[in-house]
């Protein structure tokens, strides 16, 4: 068995994105590009950043469900950008990812001491 696309080497990570990008744009609203960088510099994408095509189209997909919502920001320099911000609903959704994380890293602390006694 190819154990590099196992789930046990953390290529599953990336399912962390939804609720990265929520946290982000709880402290302030971004365009996409910033939100891409801003990702690129976080530990828990250290090995494996998602792709920007991927994150846009989380994006788009967090819109439709409304948990970010976006306008366009004309500023005075440059072509025109998309700003995304995060909604009262998309608030409620960093707040139940936040209660499964925590409930996740329990469960994962309790298998981490039954593999360390093994």
């Amino acid at each position: 068995m190819e154990l590099n696309q196992c789930a046990c080497s953390g290529k599953t990570l990336d399912r962390l994105l939804r609720p990265v990008v929520l946290a982000i744009l709880a402290r302030a609203g971004t365009h996409g590009y910033d939100l891409v960088q801003q990702l690129a510099k976080l530990e828990v994408f250290a090995d494996s950043p998602p792709d920007t095509s991927g994150i846009y189209k989380t994006l788009k997909s967090m819109e439709k469900e409304g948990l970010v919502s976006s306008d366009w920001d004309c500023g005075k320099s440059g072509p025109a950008k998309r700003r995304f911000t995060l909604t009262q609903d998309g608030r409620t959704c960093l707040n139940r990812w936040a209660e499964t994380l925590r409930t996740y890293r329990a469960q994962i602390d309790g298998l981490l001491g039954i593999l360390d006694a093994s």
